[in-house]
């Protein structure tokens, strides 16, 4: 017979383990779980930051203090590391290629893991990440020139304090012109409030910009007192174009040199997303198939289903009526585990679904546990009632000190593992919590139930 009013207690557990099977269910139909690149697909990318271009950037005295404190240079060097990382995710959000956070990785401090499920043009994604997309707005001061060494000698050797020497990228015939600009420049990449693709008068791709409200004032004043004379417009050291300035120029320019729409938003789209404090240098590409990652997942299910099947069958076979409640427990945990990774927004990889295996694996091994102790009760002479709850009891401390150092264990995996390894971590604490509850919670609760309903002497099919 069903449960009554008279065991309320039962039939709120009965109701607590519904609700949670149905929010469940929405988790794992209502959200997509999310796909590690081994499993989607896609390319990812080891940087190495070089820190020391920031240093060198720093005011000699700066740069010699933090020198000699090595305290103070670590920091420096950890603060360079998060703005690149910081630069880099809203990069590649700008392109909408993933949401994917930038990681740390391995263990020297100043290497980036980027990885970029379903993206389809490495080589484009490979230069927005190298790009440190320095934009500064200098005056000129001499030339073009047609070598260093022309600047050099039109100056007598030595250049004029408060001025440099930049080249433009080499041209149709490989040569490349210097120009003498005053330093330091007029506008810098930090002074922008926006930048966008877009096109000339005579349809050629440029990319407009939109300058603070402090900044183009100063670029107001600066472009008013110099109508007529040359400008240049240089990114990461090279000069992409030399206007003329023909009009006072208040908050918005135009940047020229693209050779195509696609180059002119995606410096618009770097602009936007800020300079890299120092330069970045791609150590390791790898790039994954879709197709790999597909047979990825079906050798994953099928070791999984084999698994499972074997598990189950054990379960029946050897702990016969006991055992319908094991497999309820058992496929009501790895239901909980995939909700579970779809709510934390958890990115299944390959080592995950090795965890959710190995899950499996101790999830049996809780229930034996379990199951045995039940059997020993019995073997005492308890009846059914009182050979569950002393079983139950028992072995609960048992199971929570194995799945505690198990969680402690899979804690040293996160902290000091790649990103692979985090996973595997991550998936089996998931499914060790989940596996507590069902194989104590929702198993007992299954026993009560399968008791309860049933009148006079109750004998366990265990």
């Amino acid at each position: 017979m069903i449960p009554t009013f008279r065991q309320p207690k039962l039939v709120r557990r009965a109701l607590l383990i519904l609700a949670i099977v149905l929010i469940s269910v929405y988790g794992i139909l209502g959200r997509n779980l999310r796909l590690g690149l081994d499993l989607r697909g896609g390319v990812s990318f080891i940087l190495s930051v070089q820190w020391q271009d920031a240093l060198n950037a720093e005011p000699a005295d700066v740069a010699a203090r933090l020198k000699k404190d090595p305290a103070a240079l670590a920091a420096f060097e950890r603060d360079v590391v998060a703005q690149t990382r910081r630069v880099l995710e809203r990069r590649i959000n700008a392109y909408g290629l993933s949401e994917t956070p930038v990681q740390s990785y391995g263990s020297r401090g100043n290497e980036l893991l980027v990885q970029l499920p379903d993206a389809r043009d490495p080589a484009r994604i490979r230069q927005a990440l190298e790009r440190r997309t320095v934009l500064e707005w200098y005056a000129v001061g001499g030339g073009p020139y047609g070598s260093r060494a022309e600047a050099l000698a039109d100056h007598g050797g030595l250049l004029p304090a408060g001025t440099k020497l930049l080249a433009t990228p080499p041209g149709k015939d490989g040569r490349s012109l210097w120009y003498l600009v005053t330093t330091p420049p007029k506008v810098r990449g930090s002074d922008l409030r926006d930048a966008r693709a877009s096109t000339d008068a005579v349809n050629q791709p440029v990319t407009t910009f939109t300058l603070s409200q402090e900044a183009g004032a100063r670029f107001e004043q600066y472009t008013a007192a110099n109508i007529g004379r040359y400008s240049a417009i240089v990114l990461d050291q090279k000069i992409l174009s030399v206007p003329v300035i023909e009009t006072a120029i208040r908050d918005t320019g135009q940047i020229r040199g693209a050779r195509s729409r696609e180059e002119a938003e995606d410096l618009a789209l770097n602009l936007r997303s800020g300079s890299l404090p120092a330069g970045v240098q791609v150590m390791q590409e790898r790039t994954v198939e879709p197709s790999l990652g597909a047979d990825s997942i079906r050798q994953g299910m099928r070791a999984g289903a084999a698994g499972l099947a074997a598990v189950v069958g054990f379960l029946l076979v050897y702990y016969k009526r006991a055992g319908v409640n094991a497999t309820l427990a058992l496929l009501l945990n790895a239901v909980l585990l995939l909700a579970a990774l779809s709510y934390f927004d958890a990115v299944l990889t390959l080592p995950g679904i090795a965890g959710i295996i190995l899950t499996i694996g101790m999830a049996v091994d809780s229930n034996v546990l379990i199951f045995e102790r039940i059997r020993e009760e019995l073997r005492a002479g308890k009846t059914a009632p009182a050979a569950l709850a002393a079983g139950f009891s028992k072995a609960f401390a048992t199971l929570l000190d194995t799945h505690v150092t198990t969680v402690v264990s899979c804690g040293f995996l996160f902290l000091f593992g790649t990103p692979a390894v985090k996973g595997f971590a991550v998936t089996l604490v998931l499914g060790l919590i989940t596996n507590l509850f069902t194989s104590v919670f929702v198993s007992r609760t299954a026993f009560d139930w399968d008791l309860n309903r049933r009148r006079g002497e109750v004998r366990l099919s265990i």
